[in-house]
Parts: C-alpha cells; structure tokens; sequence
C-alpha cells in the first residue's frame, strides 16, 4: 500500500478550493465511471456548492490526516502497522476506494493471498510440528517405563548371579576352612608327636651324656657321683643363662668344673656368659680351655671369635672363624662372622664373598644380608646395596639396623626423601639406638640441614 505523503495534502486541498468540481477528477485522474465521480455528481445536484465544497475538505482533510498519521506510526513501529492493517480492514479498504488505484487494489490482493498462503503454511507446519511433538512426547513417555522395566530385569539377574556367587564363596570358603583344620589338626598331631620325640631325645642325649660321663670317670677312675653332682651344677648354670642370671649362671659353671675340669660344653658356656659380660679375655681364656679338651668344637671356635673382634685383634679372630669352617664348612654363623671381620679391615670384597657363602647355606639369613648391604655400599654398588637391605627387610620387617643402613645408602646416592623416610622408619623401631648412631654418622651430612631431619632426631 502506497502511503501518501504530507506535502500532498495542500496540493488536495488547492484543488478543492477551485470553483468547478469538473478539474476534481483531472488532478486525482480518476475514471468517469467510477464510484467516486458519480458519488459527486450526485451530492453536487442535491446541495449548494459552498456546502459541498466544504464537506468534501473536511473529509479529504481527515482522511491525509490519518494517513500522514499512519506513515508516521508505521516508521516508528512497524508492528504496530501491521496490527492496525490487521483490525482496520475496511478503513484501508475505503482509502484504496477512493484513490481508485487499481494497481494498489491488485496489491492489496496478492497481500492478501499471500497472508493467506502464509497463514495456511504456517497451520500446516504448525500442525506438523504438534504432531512431531506428540510423538516425541509418547516416547519419552513410554522411554522411562521401558528401560525400567530393563533395568528391573538387570537388577533381577545380577541378584540371581550374585546369589549364585556368594553361595560358590560361602562353600568355598567353608572348604578351605575345613581344609585349614584339618591341616591345623594334622599339624598339632605331627608337633605333638615331634615334641614328644624331642622329650625322648633329651632324654636319651641326657642319658648317653650320663653314661658317658660314668665311663670316662670310670676310665679315668674318677668318682660317679661327683662327676653326676658336676653335670647338675652345669644344668643349672644353664638355667641362670636363659633366665639372664649372668653372675649366678658364672659361679654355677665354676662349681662344676670345679668338680670335673674336664667339661668342655661348660667351659665354652662360660665364656658365651663372660663375653655378655664384656669381660672378653677371660672369655678367651674360657674358650682355649674347652679347644684345649675338644680341638674340633666348631662353636668354641666361633665364639672365641667373636670376642677378639671385640677387643679388635681382627686377623686372628678371621683366623678362629676359618677353624670353626675347617671343623664344619656349612657354618654359616663363622662365614657371616668372617665377613664382618673382613669389612672391619676394609677388605669389602672377599668380606662379600665370605657373606655369600653364608647366605648360600641360609638364605633367610638376615645379618648376612644386612652385612652383605654395607659392604657393597662401601664399594659404592649402591643399587645391588640397597636391594640386600631390602631383602634383610622383607625377611624381617622390624630390623632397625637394616632400616638404618638402607636410610644411609639413599644418602650417598642422592635420594635424600627415600632416605628420610627410611630413618624415620629405623628410628620408630629403635629411637634410642639410632638417634645415638646418627650423632657420628658421616653418611648423613648431605641431609643434615634438612627439616624432617631435624624433627626426626628431636
């Protein structure tokens, strides 16, 4: 629809000032057989002119009025336009009456049209839509009852299964539990029947002892009953010893041999209980007594040993502990005592060796294994070390010193929060000791300035 504009409404207005209304249809170029131009040939016979001239301005003028109105609506809002096309209908039918436009009649049709395909498209696709929507709603609908009903389903067969399974478990294990009974039954029964064996053993070692002390008193015409009253007092000592009666266990074994000089076991006896004494040269002088009566005392040997490492004669304690091999070569106590003797003089190799054939005889050997750790650590094998600590630890988990030593090997390899940790270990097992140790340890400066360390030591 062609709007008119404002500066069109005074060239109206001249026209309508003219004083033959015949110019009226030359200036809108209207049909002589339209609507209009008959409308004012009619009002024209049946009114005065002035009248008439002045109806047609007043109408004319309120019409450009509305529609200058309109123009300025309709580029302020357009939507407002079109709700104004939309409820004045006929008002816009009028004005396109009296412009007598074909052309614009012929437009307002094919708007029309269009309005109305437009409108019949969009109920299509509305309805269309509705009834995709419907759809979609009745399967969301029936969506969630069905995967219910299949969860539901789910539920009930993984039950099922899981009832199956906990029966499988429930008599598996009252199985396996019969099982261990039965084992544990078996093995009270064997340690039974080993304890009592061993009774008997004791019995019948306690009996040949007996009968040897009688035939050697005999062969050497000495008297039975002081040489019985000799073997008495050595079982007591003994007793003394395991109780850590160490004084009473010493005037014990004294008494005996006392009586019989001759005893051996009770001379290497007493210097074990000497050397837990600390007093290691008449432990020494103890275990030369009993080599003395029996050369080939394996444990003598040992023991005599471990008492010059004490007092530190190293070489010759090597030498005591390469007797006690000689005596019984799977002596794996000397072996590991040999090592320890080896390292002392710096001699880590063949102290590795000598750890070697220790473990070879007793793998679950646990000193051996911590030995063997240090003496690769001072050759700087700091992984083959380590690995030795940690078997020392798997086989004994609370061996503070293995803990210690792993914490001191982490050290010197530079994994300084390894080693940590492996000290906090070492000390929650053995606070005092280690605390003591760490006081002079050289392998522990590189973490020294740290504050774990510090906490860890108090």
């Amino acid at each position: 629809m062609k709007i008119i504009k404002g500066n069109r409404v005074n060239e109206v207005r001249s026209v309508f000032c003219h004083r033959d209304l015949r110019n009226y249809p030359k200036t809108f170029r209207l049909k002589k057989g339209d609507f209009i131009t008959n409308y004012f040939d009619q009002i024209s016979k049946s009114f005065p002119l002035g009248l008439l001239k002045s109806i047609y301005t007043l109408i004319l003028t309120l019409i450009l009025s509305l529609s200058e109105s309109a123009a300025h609506s309709q580029n302020q809002n357009y939507n407002l336009i079109n709700y104004q096309i939309n409820h004045d209908y006929e008002q816009r039918k009028s004005l396109i009456i009296l412009s007598q436009n074909q052309e614009e009649i012929e437009e307002f049709k094919l708007i029309e049209e269009i309005r109305d395909r437009v409108r019949e498209e969009v109920d299509y696709t509305f309805n269309h839509a509705t009834s995709l929507l419907s759809v979609f709603l009745i399967v969301l609908t029936f969506f969630p009852a069905s995967a219910a009903i299949w969860i539901w389903f789910l539920q009930a067969k993984l039950a099922h299964k899981i009832e199956i399974t906990k029966q499988e478990v429930d008599s598996f294990r009252y199985d396996i539990i019969s099982q261990i009974r039965e084992i544990a039954s078996n093995a009270q029964i064997i340690l039974d029947e080993l304890k009592e064996q061993s009774h008997k053993a004791e019995e019948k070692i306690e009996q040949i002892q007996q009968d040897t002390l009688i035939q050697y008193s005999t062969d050497k015409g000495d008297n039975h009953e002081q040489l019985m009253k000799a073997n008495d007092y050595a079982k007591q000592g003994d007793k003394f010893f395991l109780a850590g009666r160490l004084k009473q266990a010493i005037n014990t074994y004294n008494q005996a041999l006392k009586i019989h000089p001759e005893m051996a076991d009770v001379w290497n006896n007493r210097g074990v209980v000497l050397t837990r004494l600390k007093m290691f040269d008449e432990a020494i002088c103890s275990y030369d007594r009993a080599l003395q009566i029996r050369a080939d005392y394996a444990d003598a040997w040992n023991n005599r040993g471990v008492s010059l490492i004490e007092l530190q004669h190293y070489q010759e304690a090597i030498n005591s502990f390469e007797q006690g091999i000689k005596v019984k070569p799977d002596y794996a106590d000397a072996w590991n005592n040999r090592g320890v003797c080896l390292a002392k003089i710096q001699k880590y190799q063949e102290a590795v060796k000598s750890y070697n054939q220790a473990i070879a005889i007793k793998n679950d050997y646990t000193d051996a294994w911590n030995n063997r750790g240090v003496s690769l650590m001072k050759l700087g094998i700091y992984g083959e070390a380590i690995a030795c600590f940690d078997h020392a630890i798997k086989i004994k988990p609370d061996f503070f010193s293995a803990w210690y030593n792993q914490a001191r090997c982490y050290s010197l390899k530079g994994e300084f929060e390894v080693s940590l940790k492996s000290l906090e270990k070492a000390i929650d097992l053995n606070g005092g000791n280690c605390k003591e140790m760490i006081k002079n340890e050289p392998d522990f400066e590189h973490i020294r300035g740290h504050e774990l360390f510090h906490k860890l030591i108090g």
